[in-house]
């Protein structure tokens, strides 16, 4: 980490997530646009093409979104700081033949508070011991979803995949409640390898997604049944995480009927394929957000996700894109466990 870069914003946004009375949210919206603008000559150059400038925008919503692939043009990076040595940098998984994304972070301190003030203020359990169906950040230094159980991990949490070998003795051995937290695929390879496992009472499970559009396919309802079953645990003890590499929050859901919610500093929208305009609630399109957490790439994103939003500004999923490339941290896992 390269403690000596710090976002002018930071201090403003942390305060701003910490507080969630607070009602700032569109001017540091509008600060934090025209500080990208400003600082993210990328980024920059694709607002100056659709014709905008930093003055352009009278609301969040309207603040051009930059397409997840854009991660992906490595010779014009989506950043505010130049990359040094220290700096953090997560990649998007890809094949041989696919580039991969990057979100280059000269800091996490903010990242950090950012998904721990998101798990606390959700709906999720609080338990007190924490495992992880997936790699240490040790092994897999730069994926996003391995730093963040590594944030999220207490003192005695295990990571139960090592050397694309699991390694279950802590479930085996577990006698309070606990919390397990992996990928969807990496919970399909457990179930199809080994035999079922009875968890104590009141324990939760988080699945992250990202199996659609690989080699493995399971719509959510059957993942659900397959996971009580396997785990004796019901529908409303699992979760699902939504994020992304290109992301700093996430959003959360509970049983297979869940609606997904952010945390107050990231806003979501619903966006017409072919107009670019948002649609109202009840009408599905593609899932754009605007993430203040994001202060050091860009803060508006447009996912190639299939959504539809709820009057309360939660959301469901309906599905990804089936144009769009297979997702990467569940993908790389899948392919890792069926070589």
């Amino acid at each position: 980490m390269i403690n000596h870069i710090r976002h002018p914003l930071a201090p403003q946004i942390k305060e701003f997530i910490s507080n969630s009375s607070s009602h700032r949210f569109e001017h540091l919206a509008q600060e934090l646009f025209r500080f990208q603008y400003q600082h993210n000559s990328a980024y920059r150059r694709y607002v100056e093409a659709l014709g905008l400038s930093s003055t352009s925008p009278s609301h969040w919503s309207e603040i051009p979104a930059v397409p997840t692939r854009a991660f992906k043009v490595l010779d014009h990076p989506l950043t505010c700081f130049p990359d040094a040595p220290g700096c953090v940098r997560f990649l998007t998984s890809g094949t041989t033949s696919e580039s991969k994304g990057e979100h280059l972070l000269p800091a996490t301190d903010l990242y950090e508070l950012s998904l721990t003030e998101a798990f606390r203020q959700s709906s999720l359990p609080q338990l007190t011991q924490l495992h992880f169906l997936a790699p240490s950040p040790e092994e897999l230094p730069h994926s996003s979803l391995s730093h963040m159980f590594g944030t999220l991990a207490k003192k005695d949490s295990h990571y139960l995949l090592q050397g694309e070998k699991f390694s279950l003795a802590p479930l085996f051995r577990a006698q309070e409640p606990l919390f397990l937290m992996g990928t969807a695929l990496a919970f399909l390879h457990l179930m199809e390898s080994h035999h079922s496992i009875s968890l104590p009472p009141g324990s939760h499970l988080m699945e992250t997604g990202g199996y659609k559009g690989t080699a493995r396919e399971l719509e959510k309802s059957s993942l659900y049944q397959k996971l009580g079953a396997f785990f004796q645990i019901q529908d409303q003890h699992i979760h699902n995480e939504y994020g992304m590499t290109e992301l700093s929050s996430q959003a959360y859901a509970t049983g297979t009927e869940g609606a997904h919610r952010f945390p107050h500093w990231c806003r979501a929208s619903i966006i017409c394929s072919r107009t670019g305009e948002e649609l109202p609630c009840g009408e599905p399109g593609y899932l754009r957000l605007f993430d203040l957490a994001n202060i050091y790439t860009v803060a508006a994103i447009q996912t190639q996700d299939l959504a539809l939003m709820h009057e309360d500004r939660s959301f469901h999923l309906i599905g990804r894109d089936p144009s769009a490339l297979p997702r990467g941290c569940s993908r790389s896992l899948d392919e890792s466990l069926s070589s």
